[in-house]
């Protein structure tokens, strides 16, 4: 149904509505309830929401491949192409929630997007979430970006043994937990309860849902009892393998309370939500038949009230009418005339306030149209040797297409981009198996969806919001990025000088290139710059042009739009991977032949030995080799950019902070609250009594630093850190360390320890107590933290007043898939994991395309994935 027809048949509807209603009813509460479906009707017209899904290459990685997808961004209200963002943003988290690496992609006039991300710079193996975004999707918080969780392994030992080996201390105990915290306090048996509608209601019968789990999130089946204020049984209720169940609360739910016993014995009681005095309850079963129903009742002062309901399916309302409750509303509908999916049903009165609302799932039918079909015209597989595939699928449909080595595919838990369009989208939180979920129209798998709407229930739409009874604030919403913007605010020290009306110019470099432009900031002081197309990174800076008091002027830049980490479920962080079972294999079994291989080393071609007769000569190049980061790098288990942790202060108009303060804010491991670090650092400390009366007791000999009293340079988990400077030692080691003196060109580079956190470089972290052994003898007595911090090797950086000079980031350019051609070479020895991957397939006018690569040289069995949308919003995969 059309947009536009369905808004005729709304308004007609209304206008019968309003005629019928007008012996019985005040105008005045009939209008509200009219203006109230108006103005929703016409903000989901207008105000159209975003989805993006992403397809990859594989289910799982090891350090140092690349992640190869294909982004399909579409309109929400219907799973179409045609949004209006041109800006993809796309982010690599790791396990404890900070972004590790982004990307901004083109959206093309299809909605389609590809890119890839690298694995060969993280710091540990663990659980690895990519999300995707565009600007506007964040008006809607993180349930609305897209996200998944793949498992990243360490990197193979030897080439081609893939042994998926994960490293617990990797991921649990080697990172901050910067992620959404669990609002819920955990113990050992945790319920949340869920009722039907959204609240109890004193008086009123009311379905509730409820999720057990345990303390660490994980679900518990258990027996429950709801128990009334004397203690009697009022009735009884279980939780299902997913930890989900519901039961009836009676009409007197005063003072109850559920009592829980799970398979250990355990045994705890949780008393119920306070209920409401007055309002109404919605009950809607899941249906077993060919027939929906749902009953509305309310307490006395609701039920001659007029109030309305309005269905909605993903944004786009499909009926409305209005109502008295009475003694209880009933209607029903017949499934087949309902749309498919996830279906907001919502009771409101004449001001827009909600008064119960849920979400209930219709299981949508598949359809021939939605698979892409696949045969193999290759009989035999060899290695190294081509295979040739014909695909089949809508005429003159785009997908992308994966194969896999199904030898070394080991973790296949994720969505579809049917289940993710459908379902995982609309769903607050991770759905385990989601496609449980479409498999079967049964009673069985109807009474599974119930219980996930109920407990799982996030509303993509905000009917109160669309209503306009809670209405958005204007500085709260982020525009459409229909092309590249630098947008930022310019933000006064104090609030008595002005923002508005001031001169922003702005400067956009990159080798040759150049742009630049001027503008007014508005009331607000905020300012808009649009660009051309640029791709990679450039040179930026703005500058503003204020007079007087330079420096009570900040410029920030808007292009941190990413929602808060979200807490990852424990059913998506597995510690064993998994072999799939969905993941199809290629359609026809194809026999495996045996071929001799060429070695890597037989591969290599050898140069002839050189004699080199020039003498060797040390310059001043050979510090800076010396001075590189790789040596962090070789030890780190955590990094930290601090060029970009300046860019994200600054970005939020806030001053750089000192070096230590910003430390130990962005790690909860690190205390240097009791240390001098830079009070009088690296300086002579006062003498040590007890260490001269050792001394000339001749109970110790005397240390290099005799004389000297010992001083605490901070710890890491509580254990001290050595600091290593630019590679060279600068101080630390705690209160057992036998220190040494230091050199003069030691002194001068520790004069240049980073003060204010943009004199910092990088900060690089390892717990490994071997790291510091090459940087100070004799060894330390205690286990230390290194702490590896390099700089830029300039004195303090200024920076000039009411200027800010950044970057600025254009579309990052996609790389291209490579895979050997043994057309022109013989069979090698061949590790890939991912065999082939093109993320832009099009099938020809009769629905067809061909597919043509080569296997590696140990693939027996091959996996394959292929997804996308159609220009009609239809979602085809292969089966």
């Amino acid at each position: 149904m059309s947009k536009s027809l369905l808004l005729v048949l709304v308004f007609v509807l209304l206008r019968c509505i309003s005629v019928v209603a007008q012996t019985v009813c005040a105008p005045s509460a009939l209008d509200s309830l009219l203006g109230c479906m108006t103005r929703v009707v016409s903000t989901t017209r207008h105000v159209v929401q975003e989805k993006v899904y992403l397809h990859f290459d594989n289910t799982g990685y090891f350090m140092g491949e690349k992640m190869w997808f294909t982004a399909y961004v579409v309109r929400a209200d219907g799973h179409r192409p045609g949004v209006r963002s041109r800006v993809l943003y796309v982010e690599l988290l790791n396990p404890g929630g900070d972004v590790v690496q982004r990307r901004k992609l083109k959206i093309d006039g299809r909605g389609h997007a590809h890119g890839d991300l690298s694995l060969d710079s993280l710091y540990g193996a663990g659980f690895y979430e990519v999300r995707a975004f565009t600007r506007y999707m964040s008006n809607w918080g993180g349930p609305a970006c897209f996200s998944r969780v793949f498992p990243v392994f360490r990197a193979p030992s030897t080439l081609g043994a893939y042994d998926p080996v994960m490293d617990e201390r990797s991921y649990r105990r080697r990172l901050p937990d910067f992620r959404e915290v669990d609002t819920l306090h955990r113990s050992r048996l945790n319920v949340s309860f869920y009722p039907e509608g959204g609240r109890l209601v004193s008086g009123l019968r009311s379905r509730v849902a409820f999720q057990v789990s345990d303390g660490s999130g994980r679900h518990v089946q258990a027996e429950g009892e709801l128990l009334d204020g004397s203690g009697r049984v009022v009735c009884r209720g279980s939780s299902d393998s997913t930890g989900r169940g519901v039961f009836t609360v009676p009409s007197s739910c005063d003072g109850l309370r559920f009592r829980l016993r799970d398979a250990r014995g355990h045994i705890k009681e949780f008393p119920l939500p306070a209920p409401s005095s007055e309002g109404c309850v919605l009950e809607l079963p899941p249906c077993f038949d060919d027939s929906l129903r749902f009953s509305v009742h309310g307490t006395a002062s609701y039920r001659d009230r007029l109030l309305g309901y309005m269905l909605m399916n993903y944004g786009r309302v499909w009926t409305c009418d209005t109502f008295r409750v009475g003694p209880g509303y009933h209607k029903s509908y017949l499934r087949d005339s309902l749309p498919e999916g996830v279906n907001q049903l919502t009771v409101f009165d004449g001001s827009g306030r909600i008064l119960c609302e849920r979400l209930f799932f219709l299981f949508p039918k598949p359809s021939p149209s939605d698979t892409i079909g696949i045969m193999s015209e290759t009989s035999r597989l060899t290695p190294c040797g081509k295979v040739r595939l014909r695909l089949r699928s809508v005429p003159g449909s785009v997908f992308s297409f994966s194969a896999m080595d199904g030898g070394t595919v080991f973790n296949g838990r994720g969505p579809s981009v049917k289940s993710w369009m459908l379902l995982s989208s609309e769903v607050k939180g991770y759905i385990e198996d989601v496609g449980y979920y479409f498999e079967s129209d049964d009673s069985v798998h109807r009474r599974a969806s119930d219980l996930l709407m109920l407990v799982q229930g996030w509303r993509r739409y905000d009917w109160e919001e669309l209503s306009g009874y809670r209405p958005r604030s204007p500085g709260e919403w982020r525009p459409v990025e229909d092309m590249l913007y630098i947008t930022g605010h310019l933000r006064s020290v104090k609030k008595s000088l002005p923002v508005d009306s001031i001169p922003i110019k702005v400067y956009v470099y990159s080798g040759g290139s150049y742009t630049d432009g001027e503008m007014l900031t508005d009331s607000l002081g905020r300012y808009a710059f649009s660009l051309p197309d640029v791709w990679g990174e450039w040179n930026l800076q703005l500058k503003a042009g204020v007079k007087k008091l330079k420096s009570r002027y900040l410029l920030t830049v808007d292009r941190r739009f990413g929602p808060p980490a979200r807490r990852l479920s424990p059913y998506e962080c597995r510690a064993l991977p998994v072999l799939p079972s969905d993941l199809p294999l290629l359609p026809d079994t194809m026999e495996f032949d045996t071929l001799p291989l060429l070695s890597l080393s037989e591969r290599l071609h050898k140069l002839p030995e050189v004699d080199v007769k020039a003498k060797r000569r040390f310059t001043d190049g050979a510090r800076a080799a010396w001075a590189t980061e790789k040596r962090g790098q070789y030890w780190a288990d955590v990094y930290y950019d601090c060029d970009e942790e300046t860019e994200r202060y600054l970005d939020e108009g806030k001053e750089i902070p000192l070096f230590c303060d910003w430390f130990m804010e962005r790690s909860e491991f690190v205390d240097l609250s009791h240390t001098p670090f830079y009070t009088g650092a690296f300086g002579e400390m006062d003498s040590n009594p007890l260490e001269e009366a050792a001394v000339e007791a001749g109970d110790v000999e005397k240390s290099p630093t005799f004389g000297k009293e010992h001083v605490e340079w901070g710890r890491y988990k509580g254990r001290p850190i050595v600091w290593i400077l630019d590679n060279e030692y600068a101080k630390g080691g705690g209160e057992m360390a036998i220190e040494v003196p230091i050199s003069e060109r030691t002194k001068e580079t520790i004069a240049l320890f980073p003060f204010f956190l943009d004199e910092a470089k990088s900060v690089y972290i390892t717990e490994n107590p071997n790291a510091s052994v090459a940087y100070h003898y004799p060894p330390y007595a205690e286990d230390v933290v290194t702490v590896f911090v390099y700089t830029h090797f300039s004195p303090r950086r200024r920076m000039e007043k009411g200027v800010r000079r950044t970057y600025f980031q254009g579309y990052n350019v996609p790389s291209t898939f490579e895979m050997p051609d043994y057309s022109l070479m013989p069979p090698a020895e061949d590790f890939r994991r991912t065999l082939y991957w093109n993320p832009d397939v099009r099938t020809d006018g009769n629905g067809e395309a061909i597919i043509e690569f080569y296997n590696n040289s140990s693939c027996r069995e091959i996996r394959i994935s292929a997804e996308g949308v159609t220009p009609d919003g239809r979602c085809i995969f292969n089966e």
